[in-house]
């Protein structure tokens, strides 16, 4: 019986003194079965490569900023309302648990080092004091920042006016960004984080018009000292001799 040629090729031209014939299409059938295996086996353990849709790309609305909630809400109804008439409509509570009014200066508008000037006003306290609410809303936004400390913004119900809480020594474990919050509620506990010198606890409290382009951390300030039911310099009587705002520096 003749040789297949493949076979003779592979395994050269057998004597002719071969005993058992067929058993080179066993021999060749099996290696073309070993073959294939081979490369099933090498398809079945080629790496699989996943290549997952790319995710969309998001505007960072500040660079390296902790996460930014956007409040939804619809503009307020009472529009019409100036920013200080709307302020004070909003009935705020005093930011500090136990503060006075009486005792506390206006520092708003007062200079600061660097030519900076001072949007907001400054509530000592001692370390430690509970820092409220001033305003029903939400949570904005929850940062650390070399002036400012350990801060917190939050926003109204009506999406108008913007709250900033710095130099915090905590949070309340119970606060994170997007909460609701109502008047009251205690976002933090006075301290000195940030540039406030390190005898001086105390808040700096500021309100900001809520900015068109979203950026509320650049809103319009505003003076809430008449809402918190101080009286302004121009109608004070007396100095108020409580004041130690003038060494305070954020």
């Amino acid at each position: 019986m003749g040789t297949p040629r493949f076979a003779d090729r592979i395994y050269g031209q057998r004597p002719s003194t071969w005993r058992y014939p067929g058993t080179g299409r066993i021999v060749l059938g099996a290696m073309r079965k070993a073959a294939l295996l081979l490369v099933l086996t090498g398809a079945c353990t080629r790496p699989v490569l996943y290549y997952p849709n790319p995710v969309p790309e998001t505007a960072s609305v500040e660079p390296a900023a902790a996460p930014v909630l956007t409040p939804t809400a619809a503009p307020a109804p009472d529009a019409a309302m100036s920013d200080a008439d709307y302020l004070m409509s909003r009935s705020l509570v005093m930011p500090v648990a136990g503060a006075d009014i009486s005792h506390i200066e206006d520092t708003y508008n007062d200079p600061r080092d660097g030519q900076r000037v001072h949007h907001a006003i400054d509530i000592l306290a001692p370390r430690g004091t509970p820092i409220l609410a001033a305003d029903d809303g939400k949570i904005l936004r929850m940062s650390t920042s070399s002036l400012g400390g350990i801060t917190m913004y939050t926003v109204d119900t009506q999406v108008r006016l913007v709250y900033y809480y710095a130099h915090m020594e905590k949070y309340n474990e119970g606060m994170y960004p997007g909460r609701t919050i109502a008047r009251g509620d205690t976002l933090g506990f006075v301290g000195t984080t940030g540039n406030a010198p390190k005898n001086l606890p105390h808040l700096h409290f500021q309100v900001m018009r809520w900015a068109a382009d979203g950026k509320f951390w650049n809103g319009e300030p505003i003076n809430p000292f008449a809402a918190l039911g101080g009286v302004s310099r121009a109608h004070r009587t007396t100095p108020n001799r409580h004041s130690q705002q003038n060494r305070l520096d954020h």
